[in-house]
């Protein structure tokens, strides 16, 4: 197949040979098709030009780190050791959109969360339940009063004990 170009726009020269169904197939598979060792060369010239800039960077930030030894690095604790930031599962849509979706943020998130719903449980929906709850709080009651009692003999026993 042969292109020769126009000012305007390129045209495809196509055989005479191909006819209906067999040259649009052509066309269409030509529009598609790759020069695998041209792709590889640029993808090889990309990753090397990247690993240099990536290396420089690398060589620039230990330069800066070397002068600023004083800095304290606290500041961020959502980095890694080679700066990249630890992000988790992203959680669904909220109110605040611009929610940095990192780990320590997500937790805090999971436990105001979990204290919303504990709230808005039910605790004492049917009748048994709620005289299961008023028959424990009288034991512990009576645990109370007894341990208040002993406490009480042994400050009476000490003489220490006077409640007037």
């Amino acid at each position: 197949m042969k292109i020769s170009k126009t000012k305007k726009k390129t045209e495809k020269i196509i055989p005479s040979n191909l006819n209906g169904i067999s040259k649009w197939i052509k066309e269409y598979s030509d529009r598609f098709s790759i020069d695998i060792d041209k792709l590889k060369q640029t993808s090889h010239q990309f990753l090397a030009s990247n690993n240099f800039k990536s290396n420089e960077k690398s060589q620039n930030n230990n330069n800066n780190n070397n002068l600023n030894d004083n800095d304290n690095d606290d500041d961020d604790d959502d980095d890694d050791d080679g700066g990249w930031t630890v992000v988790s599962r992203s959680l669904k849509k909220t109110r605040q959109r611009m929610i940095p979706s990192t780990d320590k943020t997500l937790n805090r998130l999971r436990a105001k969360h979990k204290r919303s719903n504990q709230k808005k449980e039910l605790v004492n929906f049917y009748k048994f339940q709620m005289t299961d709850k008023k028959i424990d709080q009288l034991e512990q009651l009576k645990v109370k009063f007894e341990l208040d009692k002993q406490r009480i003999i042994q400050m009476r026993q000490q003489r220490k004990f006077k409640p007037f």
